[in-house]
């Protein structure tokens, strides 16, 4: 048996499972089963739906969704009392969706954000683009100290309190939209 006619089996095994059938008697299985479960039943459709096109294309590519995020997801974002970095948030955020199903968060789309509604600036040092912190960021909860790398150079940190966090997360569907901007234009740029 080849790798094609395995993973073929294993859809049919899956698909029989997902209508609630033993696939190695075709008995019906109990009502109260885990494989009638609704989430497990979907859970096994979809699985099936990926085996199916392998076996009939050769290859799976997954279809990811733009990255979105519901109310429920939202309410288990996990804030911090101590202030978290831009990554930091940017990671929370991304651990509260599926990433077979759906796209990430871009690295710094949030500043990239907090720069276009005046929460953040970019001033040039020493010919870099620096950001830092406006009046209207710090009124939020931005924070921006001085400590010293392993070099003993100076450097300025932007860091996130609880209510800036609270300011990101009730403002993320203006985030995901310049997310979805940057990936469309990504993608125009990959089509040239």
């Amino acid at each position: 048996m080849n790798e094609i006619e395995i993973i073929a089996r294993a859809q049919m095994y899956l698909e029989k499972l997902a209508n609630g059938v033993n696939p190695l008697t075709d008995e019906e299985v109990a009502e109260n089963d885990v494989v009638n479960n609704v989430r497990i039943s979907r859970c096994l459709y979809y699985v099936t739906g990926i085996l199916k096109q392998i076996t009939t294309t050769g290859s799976f590519e997954i279809q990811k969704s733009e990255f979105s995020l519901s109310a429920q997801q939202l309410e288990r974002f996990a804030y911090s009392q101590t202030p978290l970095t831009v990554s930091e948030i940017t990671k929370r955020l991304n651990e509260l969706v599926n990433p077979l199903q759906c796209s990430t968060l871009k690295n710094g789309v949030i500043t990239e954000w907090l720069t276009e509604i005046g929460m953040l600036t970019n001033v040039i040092i020493n010919n870099k683009s620096k950001k830092r912190v406006t009046d209207n960021g710090r009124s939020v909860g931005i924070i921006s100290e001085q400590r010293v790398n392993q070099q003993g150079s100076t450097y300025e940190a932007i860091s996130y309190n609880l209510n800036a966090q609270h300011f990101i997360v009730d403002n993320i569907h203006s985030i995901i939209e310049l997310n979805r901007k940057k990936a469309t234009k990504a993608d125009e740029k990959r089509d040239e």
